[in-house]
């Protein structure tokens, strides 16, 4: 092995293990490459909770950007999470093709019978950069991808925590010697210059889009903004400052730099412009959300912690020096406008007696707009924040659900209000529900709550000597603010498509200013809206219409069904937080019962809040769901051939990709997938490894 296997490297147990965790911190310990060569013959075992791991560097750090800068790397390393059907000696043998030099490997912990999970630990001929480590890490994984095996590419970050072996009950190592230390110059000379390649064209891309967006970002300036915030803001975008600072992407989310988890946790609010953490590493950016759940900011936040280690005051003044307004910095063109303005006020008490001015320009002024002397009156009638339906909307706030029809926003929400009022913590004469999405049978259902619980109803069209129009919306807001009268009332709409075109930016905004204006005179709103047919690349629902509506909002959730069970009856749906200003949930799950022969009163008596435990079951059966939804074709498949006898695998997968026409690919998924004993978690077969390490499948019993 290398000459280095006593060099002490960054060690610890557990992922809190750091001086500086919130709870018991402790210093970080010391391990070697000798010591882990020692732990493949006698591992550990304990649950990888505590088990031990390391950052194979000298650097006693966990932050990827301190290793990167700083660290001096001993070893390479590779996580294979999905072994993709390969066993644990296949797994070592195509590593040995393409790592010229020594190595180990062993199963992780976790590794199953059908799943080998394995970690592969390559000692290094010298020792490496914490930038030359990141760059053969990924060659690593490139040529490890290309021999068939897929590594979880979060290697690829300095400071990510190799757990070291720990005694699973597929415990298997290896020991590869005897082709001397490991050089990546001498292997893989052509691989670096082509990654070199590769990165030097992405920073010159990042740096011309970095130009670009200055550019974009001058009109903007030069229009009036002379705050160097908002001009860095205008002038870089979020996903362009997460490329900068080494954020990893992961569909719609980013993993921070500074985590050391493999979630990403980090998203953008709906409208782009802030990002939102729920990495307790970042608590030194931005600042903590409402909720005090994570963190948030902006891309001038992440200028300040990642350019200037923190500081503020240099931010704000290399910023300014970044912009120009009419030729000169935007620090300089603040100096003189403050020293312009202070010289008016110097002498404006002497000359406004003797500027000539006009009739009518002595009749307007903006004076006669001032709110000054008002902030008594204005105080007496803040509203305390009270929640009005569960801890998802705020007294005085504008609230949008977003959902699929017939998912039970209608419901949960009329459940919530009457729950609200129950609780006395609003009183029904102030609630106006406009129902103008309903049958006469559903109106009539929910007007006699409305009755009962005090609360007003309201529907298009009715009464017929004098009805409601949904198109005169804004008017009627406009006349309750002139009275005066919007103080403490609240307003649901369901649904918003009845009072507005969501598709139309110019009527979605005109509807977004008078929600806006009820609201700052004390008014509150709910509004019940859909979503588009289409998910996100992760899954999730998504709002419908343009982003004017929810730019306007103070708050929006996403209400999305997590499980439905045929058997009881039960479904269980999802409220998810995407914008929120004040301390509202960052989510809330509620069940309901949608059996068949139940009238409105009995499904909307069945509601009922989720724990947390029963959210993580929900959820979790939902993954499992989905999953089967995903496969199964290819499950149907397998359970013929396996049924016909055709149970080895090879001839397994050749024989259901030949009767059903799914890809050997997705085949070979629902196999690992769907492999086990727990039929209840939809694994209808089981691996039995036998003589010469032949793979036969066996259906489970039952299926």
């Amino acid at each position: 092995m290398s000459d280095h296997i006593n060099v002490k490297l960054c060690s610890g147990y557990g992922q809190h293990h750091s001086p500086n965790a919130k709870m018991h911190p402790k210093p970080y310990a010391a391990v070697t490459l000798n010591r882990v060569m020692e732990l493949l013959e006698h591992p550990a075992e304990v649950d990888k909770a505590d088990g031990q791991w390391s950052i194979f560097s000298t650097l006693m750090s966990r932050k990827h950007s301190e290793q990167r800068q700083g660290g001096e790397f001993f070893a390479l390393w590779s996580d294979i999470d999905e072994s993709e059907g390969l066993t644990f000696a296949e797994i070592v043998s195509r590593s040995g093709s393409v790592i010229a030099g020594n190595f180990f490997a062993y199963t992780s912990r976790s590794a199953t019978e059908g799943n080998q999970k394995a970690r592969i630990i390559v000692p290094s001929a010298y020792p490496m950069s914490g930038h030359e480590f990141v760059i053969w890490q990924k060659i690593l994984n490139d040529k490890l991808e290309a021999a068939g095996i897929v590594p979880d590419r979060v290697t690829e970050r300095a400071g990510q925590l190799c757990y070291l072996p720990n005694h699973g009950e597929f415990y298997s190592h290896h020991v590869e010697q005897g082709h001397g230390p490991f050089n990546p110059d001498e292997c893989w000379s052509g691989e670096l210059a082509a990654e070199m390649e590769r990165q030097e064209a992405e920073r010159a891309e990042i740096q011309e889009r970095g130009e670009m967006a200055k550019i974009n970002a001058r009109a903007r300036v030069s229009a009036g903004t002379h705050s160097p915030i908002d001009a860095f803001n205008a002038a870089y975008d979020l996903p362009l400052m997460f490329d900068t600072f080494g954020y990893l992407r992961k569909g719609n989310r980013w993993l921070s730099p500074n985590s050391s988890s493999n979630s990403p946790a980090v998203s953008l609010t709906a409208d782009g412009r802030k990002w939102l953490s729920a990495h307790d590493s970042d608590a030194g950016i931005g600042r903590p959300c409402d909720s005090g759940n994570g963190y948030m900011g902006d891309a001038f936040d992440l200028f300040v912690y990642f350019q200037h280690n923190g500081d503020r005051d240099a931010a704000l003044k290399a910023a300014g020096e970044m912009f120009s307004v009419n030729g000169v910095s935007m620090n300089r063109a603040n100096q003189a406008k403050y020293r312009d303005a202070q010289r008016l006020s110097d002498v404006a008490p002497q000359s406004s007696v003797d500027l000539p001015v006009s009739h009518e320009e002595q009749a307007f002024s903006l004076d006669m707009f001032a709110l000054n002397g008002s902030s008594g009156d204005m105080e007496s009638r803040m509203l305390d924040d009270r929640f009005i339906l569960g801890r998802m909307a705020i007294l005085g706030q504008s609230t949008a659900f977003y959902a699929k029809p017939n998912a039970g926003k209608t419901l949960v929400t009329i459940w919530l209000l009457i729950e609200a009022i129950r609780a006395g913590e609003i009183g029904g004469e102030d609630v106006f529900y406009v129902n103008a999405d309903d049958n006469h049978k559903g109106l009539t259902h929910k007007l006699k709550l409305a009755e009962r619980y005090g609360f007003r109803m309201l529907a298009p069209g009715y009464p017929r000597d004098n009805p409601f129009k949904a198109e005169m919306l804004a008017a009627y807001l406009g006349a309750m603010i002139k009275r005066d009268d919007a103080m403490g009332k609240i307003l649901i709409l369901d649904t918003a498509k009845k009072f507005t075109d969501l598709m139309d930016k110019r009527k979605g905004s005109e509807f977004g200013q008078y929600i806006r204006e009820f609201v700052a005179h004390g008014g509150s709103v709910v509004i019940l809206a859909h979503v588009n047919k289409n998910r996100d690349e992760e899954g999730k629902v998504i709002f419908s219409g343009t982003s004017d509506v929810t730019d306007d909002i103070d708050c929006y959730y996403t209400l999305d069904i997590v499980t439905e069970d045929k058997t009881t009856g039960q479904r269980t749906v999802k409220f998810e937080n995407y914008k929120s200003r004040g301390d509202v949930a960052l989510d809330a799950v509620y069940s309901y019962d949608i059996s068949e022969g139940k009238n409105y009163f009995e499904r909307l008596e069945s509601v009922r809040g989720v724990s947390d435990d029963e959210r993580e079951v929900a959820e979790d059966q939902k993954r499992l769901d989905e999953k089967l939804d995903r496969n199964r074709e290819a499950v149907e498949a397998i359970k013929d051939c396996l049924r016909q006898g055709i149970n080895k695998k090879t001839e397994l997968i050749k024989g259901a990709h030949d009767s059903s026409g799914v890809s050997r690919s997705k085949i070979r998924k629902a196999l690992n997938d769907h492999s086990g004993k727990a039929i209840a978690d939809y694994q209808y077969w089981h691996l039995d490894i036998q003589d010469k390490n032949a793979h036969v499948y066996k259906l489970n019993w039952g299926v």
